[in-house]
């Protein structure tokens, strides 16, 4: 095992992120990629898939987590399992597409097979081997920790001893508040992911996520042109919207109170759509939650949310947020189908494309910021990124939660502060003792 004195000295994040301002070289410097590879993804919690992307027995995707790539199964038995992309005996890739279906994992190389959960079954020659071989020693790799909410799966690599509920914190509510638009208590991803390469840092995407202030500048053009979404909600510096911090770096832009003041309008999150036009769906969620918390749920809709490190509930869209390199990430997008409400679901599929898909406004306007961004901070001065905006005027709610205005930066310095503590926190747990 490497020692402190084989290493590479510590980087000092409590210096390199304050309260109210950042290094830009958090953005940049590949040594800290490297360490938040290991300290954020491999050692804490991330979101990895939803359960119903498997739905069958033999289902798969493959996804990556850090610097890994995962396999997600449902096993014969109808049990999800996660392994390492890796064959057991050379170490080539298993699964070279993003999805699929298969009775077995077959190596492509020497043809080593696998049952689904994990076990060595098949070995050419197997004669061959020593006598001491054993293929009930040589399955594939399984993950060290896997746990779920909500149909959310997540993944922790290297033990860090706190649970997933640790983890998540108080933005179970979140995650609850996404649920509770289903008259089951459940939803689908199975509508595809959309995947858009984004020239700029992981942590750039993470922020620009629950961002409030930049709507009016960046999203001009469509706010012009698309009168819908313009005057569904309100992007003044006076509006009731507010941005939080729900703590372990979870944030959210919570809409709630801009949508009870249109006199309990319903489905303004939709885009105003009449509530005539999806009755079986209003029936189906007053049946099952009575009228009065059916009509709380419908006004207030989905969450704006970003859990950390890489899992967004976009409203009615699912993004995950992939770093590749300092300067570049991979975000996927799926629409957010509703068990219980075909209805809705179609007009969530359309809205999902138009404002995300290739030629949708929404994340060619960020894309390009993003890729701005990650442009001005190579820059060497000034120095320092301010985040600063309402760090006066925050409200610490009774359960905790952070609260300021729309165009407030309270949701980013909540990310950053669980940042900081989670690297910090890294240098022990990868050998940086002192002495």
């Amino acid at each position: 095992m490497a020692t402190a004195a084989t290493l590479p000295p510590a980087i000092d994040y409590r210096h390199l992120v304050q309260d109210g301002r950042l290094h830009g070289s958090l953005y940049t410097d590949p040594e800290i990629f490297a360490q938040e590879m290991e300290a954020i993804f491999h050692r804490g919690w991330s979101f990895v898939a939803h359960d119903s992307e498997v739905p069958n027995n033999g289902d798969f995707v493959v996804r990556k987590v850090g610097t890994q790539s995962l396999i997600v199964v449902r096993d014969s038995k109808g049990e999800i399992r996660i392994h390492y992309n890796r064959c057991s005996h050379r170490g080539a890739v298993l699964c070279q597409t993003s999805s699929g279906h298969r009775s077995r994992l077959t190596c492509p190389y020497h043809a080593w097979t696998f049952a689904l959960d994990g076990r060595l079954i098949g070995v050419p020659d197997e004669e061959a081997y020593p006598a001491g071989f054993s293929k009930a020693d040589a399955g594939l790799a399984p993950v060290a920790r896997v746990d779920s909410y909500g149909g959310f799966i997540f993944v922790n690599l290297v033990p860090n001893g706190y649970s997933l509920r640790d983890h998540l914190g108080k933005a179970t509510d979140l995650i609850d508040g996404l649920l509770g638009l289903s008259p089951v208590g459940r939803i689908q991803l199975n509508a595809g992911w959309m995947k858009h390469k984004m020239r700029s840092n992981w942590k750039i995407i993470v922020e620009n996520q629950v961002d409030g202030y930049h709507a009016q500048m960046v999203h001009g053009s469509l706010l012009k042109a698309n009168q819908t979404f313009a005057t569904v909600r309100d992007r003044k510096p006076t509006s009731p919207t507010r941005v939080q911090d729900f703590g372990m770096g979870h944030t959210d832009i919570d809409h709630t109170s801009d949508y009870l003041k249109a006199n309990d309008r319903l489905f303004r999150w939709t885009g105003g759509i009449d509530p005539a036009r999806l009755p079986n769906y209003v029936k189906a969620m007053q049946d099952a939650y009575g009228e009065e918390d059916a009509r709380r749920r419908l006004i207030g809709g989905p969450p704006h949310s970003m859990l950390f490190p890489n899992l967004s509930l976009a409203e009615m869209n699912i993004m995950v947020i992939e770093p590749v390199s300092p300067t570049a990430s991979i975000q996927y997008t799926c629409p957010v189908f509703l068990e219980g409400a075909d209805e809705l679901n179609a007009r969530t599929l359309r809205r999902c494309e138009g404002a995300l898909g290739p030629a949708g406004f929404l994340i060619a306007d960020d894309a390009e910021i993003g890729e701005l961004t990650q442009m001005g901070v190579a820059n060497l001065e000034p120095e320092w990124i301010n985040l600063s905006r309402g760090m006066d005027t925050e409200e610490v709610l009774p359960n905790g939660v952070k609260r300021a205005g729309l165009m407030d930066e309270t949701s980013q310095r909540g990310f950053w502060r669980h940042y900081r503590e989670v690297m910090s926190a890294s240098d022990h747990a990868m050998g940086r003792e002192n002495g």
